[in-house]
């Protein structure tokens, strides 16, 4: 990165004020930017602004205690997002080649500008579009279809069949169409349906490292356009994510259930098989569904309930053991009554007499 002040600001579309001829060559964070960087603040940490190392800041207003030089843009961290893409970019920029050590089977049709690592393999069948990055080590099985600009990191497995969009990111050792988990129990034993269906993933998906994501038993286990999946994310096979969907790590859904767009999957959740979550629906980190979901609303807990109802919930757990010591109290107290009860019951006839 080397551009002047006057230079960002004409990509992102935004006025400076200082020295439009500054020069940063690197974009940090308020607490690590040195004087050749620059960084960014939205409104609320403008104070913490005041003391960061920076050369210049993307910021939202003007303010008379920040010395180093401005930018000033709507959104701070969407123009420094749009700097930093431009960055990962330029490092992500390699040259075509398809290595000697991979292996490329017979009726492999290949696009333009590709770069095949050492030691990928790509079965007969397949179609790779222009402009991909396969890395080494990666497994491609056979008659999968891979869209233009993808980039599919090493250790991936991408099962028979499968169909890839356009710019999909693949992040290392994860999978895309492994056998789901489908047995029948049959006298006593464990009898294995075969999973013959595939995974079709949209357009603009980002798929974390170390992900499984099954095959469907018969149609399709499919994620929709622009959905953006963490790390250690598991999904069962049948299950049909919509677009814009935004799935945390360690999220596990069960085979056959549906999900809405625009969803928003918290850390840890999960769900039983076949129900399905409804559009725009958020579910907060360790949220287990165990029935279909309304979509527009938030929702935690074991079950997963209404957000604050699983507050409520959580904070009274938190005086459990404040309540059984006044249970156990008052329960002693009423033993101590009830004694008292019956000595006044058996001594009430000698009183008569």
């Amino acid at each position: 990165m080397h551009y002047t002040l006057a230079e960002i600001a004409a990509k992102i579309g935004g006025r400076v004020i200082g020295d439009e001829n500054f020069v940063v060559t690197g974009i940090n964070s308020l607490e690590s930017a040195e004087n050749n960087d620059i960084s960014f603040a939205e409104e609320k940490f403008l104070k913490a602004a005041i003391s960061s190392r920076a050369g210049a800041l993307l910021v939202p207003r003007k303010s008379d205690d920040l010395n180093q030089n401005l930018i000033i843009c709507e959104r701070p961290f969407q123009a420094a997002g749009r700097l930093m893409a431009e960055i990962d970019a330029k490092a992500q920029q390699i040259k075509p080649l398809i290595a000697a050590e991979a292996t490329i089977e017979n009726n492999v049709n290949l696009g333009d500008n590709l770069y095949i690592g050492p030691g990928a393999f790509i079965a007969e069948g397949c179609r790779i579009g222009d402009n991909c990055r396969i890395y080494a080590n990666t497994f491609i099985g056979k008659n999968v279809v891979i869209g233009s600009g993808c980039r599919i990191y090493p250790g991936v497995v991408i099962r028979e069949g499968c169909k890839i969009g356009d710019r999909v990111i693949i992040h290392p050792n994860s999978v895309i169409g492994s056998d789901g988990f489908g047995f029948l129990q049959i006298a006593g034993h464990n009898v294995k349906i075969p999973q013959i269906g595939r995974v079709i993933i949209a357009d603009d998906v980002e798929i974390g490292a170390l992900c499984t994501i099954n095959r469907a038993a018969l149609d399709e286990t499919v994620i929709g356009r622009g959905t953006k999946i963490d790390d250690h994310v598991h999904l069962g096979h049948g299950v049909k994510i919509g677009e814009d969907v935004i799935m945390c790590a360690q999220v596990g859904l069960s085979g056959g259930v549906r999900v809405g767009n625009q969803v928003m999957l918290g850390p840890r959740t999960g769900s039983v098989d076949h129900i399905t979550i409804g559009d725009k629906a958020r579910l907060m980190a360790g949220t287990q569904a165990a029935k279909s979901l309304a979509g527009g609303r938030d929702y935690g807990g074991t079950p997963a309930m209404p957000v604050k109802q699983s507050l409520r919930q959580m904070m009274a757990a938190t005086h459990l053991a404040n309540d059984r010591s006044r249970l156990a109290l008052l329960e002693k107290k009423v033993q101590e009554l009830e004694k008292l009860l019956d000595q006044n019951l058996c001594s009430s006839p000698n009183q008569k007499a």
